[in-house]
């Protein structure tokens, strides 16, 4: 169900010009989807989520021009940081995060191509 969600949300997204599945895994007790977003700005939105049962892994990068420009994820590093492992990467700085979906990302990216115009 996490992957139909995902593939979903991404193509019926404004911003989402092209998707590319790089790799998907739908197991009984455990989904996981990596995949490419290129946005109408020309930059790329790369996926990748994992789901179990009480539990969800997840990074999205976004990029242009191999730049990062902002990266949400739960990987358990950055311990010190307040709502770990909830983190923001943007440049070489590392940012406090909060529990983000998909959907809130593509409407801060959406916000963002917005502000560029």
């Amino acid at each position: 169900m996490a992957v139909t969600r995902t593939v979903t949300i991404l193509r019926s997204h404004d911003i989402v010009v092209d998707l590319r599945i790089i790799k998907t895994l739908l197991e009984p007790d455990i989904e996981m989807i990596k995949a490419n977003a290129a946005l109408k700005d020309g930059s790329v939105l790369h996926i990748s989520e994992a789901t179990g049962e009480d539990w969800r892994d997840y990074s999205y990068h976004w990029e242009k021009e191999s730049n990062l420009i902002r990266r949400w994820d739960n990987a358990p590093h950055y311990k010190d940081l307040p709502n770990f492992p909830y983190h923001v990467h943007e440049g070489d700085t590392v940012l406090p995060g909060n529990d983000i979906s998909l959907t809130d990302v593509l409407a801060y990216i959406e916000t963002e191509i917005k502000k560029q115009k």
